[in-house]
């Protein structure tokens, strides 16, 4: 007696349980979007609806997405074809403490797609067939005519470009005069430090050495300013620069030393002839490597 009582229950419980079917929107053309909203109503607390996969013909339509709810899932679909399609019934399964209690299903859905044409009826054109282009000997002329002076204007355009970079060769001596000059000023326009400390006269003979690398980067296509001044004095007596010339580039080299790792501070008139003395320095290398 207790178990039919408990199948009864059971039964009045699944039959509550209903299928809500909703298209959206409720138009369709072909190629578009629509979202087939399947929802579970009348559940129990301890149910769980378990959504199955739409079969149908992919010539017709595609499941491109899905959206699931603790209720509901929304299949998102994309029609190919126009007229009346018809989705198959979708089944649910209803789970009660992970058992297996029952399926239900929905009807057959019938969905009338529109074609994006206008036109009287709902099929779709059929593609034109492909023209075929038959060439005549004045088109045929007329291409070989525009080919020849296509040729003609890209080999002037490289010609132009060769002489471009010939004349840029050219110049290089001239950039090596700018880069002089620039490197010049920027030593004239560097200012005495303000309050003479080890600090500042740091800061200063740094300076002056980073102006002398960077000219140096120029005009021997070195990474100066990565290199110590003992290297670059052996790279250049390696380049042949005469000992005079490398003896000087010495004694700057040591007198930013001296300013760096021994707190060295000059005089104050020596501030100024140092700066006098890069000025001659880098004057001197400019002039042995445009002559070289």
């Amino acid at each position: 007696m207790r178990k039919l009582l408990l199948i009864c229950l059971l039964l009045s419980g699944l039959y509550s349980v209903d299928l809500k079917v909703e298209i959206i929107p409720d138009t369709a053309f072909v190629g578009s979007l629509i979202e087939l909203q399947v929802s579970v109503e009348n559940l129990q607390s301890t149910e769980i609806p378990v959504f199955n996969e739409i079969e149908g013909s992919k010539e017709e339509f595609t499941v491109v997405d899905k959206v699931l709810t603790p209720s509901s899932i929304s299949y998102f679909l994309q029609f190919w074809k126009v007229g009346l399609i018809i989705i198959p019934s979708i089944s649910v399964d209803i789970k009660n403490n992970n058992n297996d209690v029952i399926r239900i299903q929905t009807s057959k859905i019938s969905v009338n797609i529109l074609s994006n044409i206008s036109t009287s009826s709902n099929e779709i054109r059929s593609i034109k067939p492909m023209k075929e282009l038959k060439l005549n000997s004045t088109l045929k002329l007329g291409l070989l005519i525009v080919l020849i002076i296509a040729g003609l204007v890209a080999g002037g355009y490289l010609w132009n470009s060769k002489t471009n970079l010939n004349d840029l060769n050219d110049l290089k001596g001239s950039f090596k005069i700018s880069a002089l000059n620039e490197s010049i000023k920027k030593i004239e326009d560097l200012p005495l430090p303000s309050k003479i400390n080890s600090e500042t006269a740091e800061n200063y003979y740094l300076k002056l050495s980073e102006i002398c690398r960077l000219f140096f980067n120029e005009i021997f296509y070195i990474k100066a300013t990565e290199m110590t001044s003992r290297e670059l004095a052996e790279h250049f007596a390696f380049i042949g620069i005469e000992s005079e010339l490398v003896n000087s580039w010495n004694k700057v080299s040591q007198m930013a030393d001296k300013a760096k790792y021994a707190n060295y501070i000059p005089p104050i008139d020596q501030f100024n002839a140092d700066k006098e003395g890069y000025i001659k320095l880098i004057t001197s290398f400019n002039r042995v490597r445009t002559e070289s």
